[in-house]
């Protein structure tokens, strides 16, 4: 019988849990606006984003804190 080495993964019980990340065509969609809105809003600083390689997304928690201020600038 072998034994499993603990990772990172499952040597750490509690870890917090990944934000949610939402590509830009299904935040346009969230919002009923077109893509090319979602980008001026990044490009402005309106609603924050991050990169994942050459991607980029927006955390869900971004998105809603977003809404809710009810600005788009």
């Amino acid at each position: 019988m072998t034994k499993v080495k603990p990772n990172a993964f499952t040597s750490t019980p509690h870890m917090a849990p990944l934000p949610i990340l939402l590509s830009v065509s299904a935040v346009a969609i969230e919002l009923s606006v077109s893509t090319k809105t979602v980008w001026r809003l990044i490009w402005r600083g309106a609603l924050p984003s991050c990169r994942v390689g050459r991607l980029v997304r927006i955390r869900a928690v971004d998105l809603e804190q977003f809404v809710a201020s009810g600005t788009g600038s």
